[in-house]
């Protein structure tokens, strides 16, 4: 394109990008979806160990908290309390590290299950303009259909057909140096042509979307994390001078006295290898990152 300037003609070149081809997609398993939902659920995708470069130096900083969850001492006795906190203790003398311990028990709180459900916590405003969140639980908003996600898709195809009709009248505006670009693209056409591309990606997930079914369990599954952290790390050994009923034992004397609900080592053993059985992959990496846990506290 030529342009008068000055007496002078000067050409601007625009550089046109033919538009992404459409994905090749099919449905993703609902299975898939199912097991990537429960890794959601579950924090699997979180960091349980941070990490980060602070002034040359490199920090780390763990999850685990360094005191028995709070709402142990608001829901039980303070004799039930005390007993709590012997299990704990012949537990971290038998290899276990107390803050992970108090993580994992943190996963048995009404808080943990409502997040395990999707639930969240609506912020209301206060009288001094802060929000603050009330005393329940909102619903959690359940997920799209496949007719849902289908708008979806059709928005961004829409979307992205519509910027590259028009990318060169973008592009002009661009080129006046007005606005800023996003950051990262090294220019104004490498800008529009991630974006292009990052809606061709959202139209390929809407269209491979499955619904999940509804019926993953979550329940009880906050015991998992203590089951498998104990059972991984508690040694079997005896601890002298005191009363000791096994890893085992007192894993379940833990777990009964914080749920209020009588369990056998057999039960939470058998729903731990449930999990395994079930989610293989989910299974091995709780068991990753509970390492991780485990290894950070080992060495402070």
């Amino acid at each position: 394109m030529e342009m008068a300037t000055g007496g002078k003609r000067s050409k601007i070149c625009v550089v046109m990008r033919s538009p992404t081809p459409k994905a090749l997609t099919t449905n993703v398993s609902r299975r898939k979806v199912e097991e990537a939902l429960l890794a959601d659920r579950l924090g699997l995708h979180n960091d349980w160990v941070e990490r980060w470069e602070q002034g040359g130096q490199f920090l780390e900083q763990s999850l685990a908290p360094d005191s028995l969850p709070s709402f142990i001492r608001a829901t039980l006795r303070p004799d039930k309390v005390y007993e709590v906190e012997g299990h704990i203790r012949l537990l971290e003398n038998a290899g276990c590290r107390r803050p992970v311990l108090y993580f994992c028990l943190e996963e048995l709180s009404l808080e943990a299950a409502a997040m395990r459900e999707g639930r969240r916590r609506k912020l209301v405003p206060g009288s001094d303009g802060e929000s603050s969140p009330p005393a329940g639980w909102t619903e959690g908003r359940k997920l799209a259909t496949r007719e849902d996600m289908k708008a979806v898709r059709n928005k961004a195809e829409a979307t992205r057909r519509l910027i590259h009709k028009h990318q060169r009248e973008l592009l002009l505006v661009a080129d006046t140096n007005e606005f800023r670009l996003p950051t990262g693209p090294a220019g104004s056409d490498d800008a529009l042509s991630l974006l292009k591309e990052s809606l061709s990606w959202v139209s390929s997930l809407a269209a491979a979307y499955t619904a999940p079914s509804g019926k993953t369990p979550l329940k009880s599954m906050g015991l998992l994390f203590l089951t498998a952290y104990v059972l991984t790390h508690a040694g079997a050994r005896k601890v002298r001078g005191l009363r000791w009923m096994g890893a085992k034992g007192e894993l379940a004397g833990l777990a009964s006295l914080v749920t209020k609900k009588k369990w056998r080592p057999s039960d939470l053993s058998g729903r731990l290898r449930k999990f395994e059985s079930d989610h293989p992959r989910l299974h091995r990496l709780l068991l990753r990152k509970l390492d991780e846990l485990h290894r950070f506290h080992s060495e402070k």
